[in-house]
């Protein structure tokens, strides 16, 4: 099987074969997603995982170099997606944190309860003039608390289109935001 593999897989890179990728594919997709199954502990993430480092290795079969393991390459293709979405979400969670911080360090505590009402009150009337799509993106981030990567799939956009879009609207919000309580205190 091991032979077959390589033979398959030498058929790919050389001649774009499709059909011998597949039986790559069907030879160690159990193996690539029962570890990234381990990994993840989420069938559906270890699944998705999974298809993104066959797409990736499709895409990539010319760096395959023949007489090696198929199955070794495509693990660590594997390996360099499911760490790719840890930094993505490590990211996103430093993002969030940062935007907590800086909210925290607005909020002092001889602030007084007037000024944090006029706060949420500019918030609310610079969100209720954004698009829904907007809206929409905002409370699935800060409102439901998911990652940038879920949200860009709910929304049907793709990832790093929705992490510009988060922050575009993070920093229209805070400038509204002051702009409106700016003109509150004139």
């Amino acid at each position: 099987m091991a032979d077959d593999l390589d033979e398959w897989m030498t058929a790919a890179r050389e001649h774009g074969d499709q059909q011998a990728f597949a039986m790559v594919v069907e030879g160690c997709h159990h193996l690539i997603r029962a570890t990234l199954l381990r990994e993840t502990a989420e069938p559906e993430l270890a699944d998705e995982l999974a298809q993104e480092a066959l797409a990736r290795a499709w895409a990539k079969r010319e760096q395959y170099r023949p007489g090696t393991s198929p199955r070794a390459w495509l693990l660590t293709i594997a390996r360099s997606q499911l760490m790719e979405h840890h930094r993505r979400q490590d990211r996103d969670r430093r993002h969030l944190r940062e935007l907590v911080r800086q909210e925290l360090l607005r909020q002092a505590p001889n602030e007084s309860d007037g000024v944090d009402r006029l706060r949420l009150s500019a918030l609310k009337e610079c969100l209720s003039g954004m698009g829904d799509e907007h809206r929409q993106l905002i409370d699935l981030i800060h409102g439901q608390g998911l990652t940038s990567d879920a949200a860009a799939e709910q929304l049907g956009i793709k990832a790093p289109a929705c992490r510009q879009r988060l922050s575009r609207l993070q920093r229209v919000l805070r400038e509204c935001a002051q702009k409106r309580m700016d003109e509150e205190e004139a």
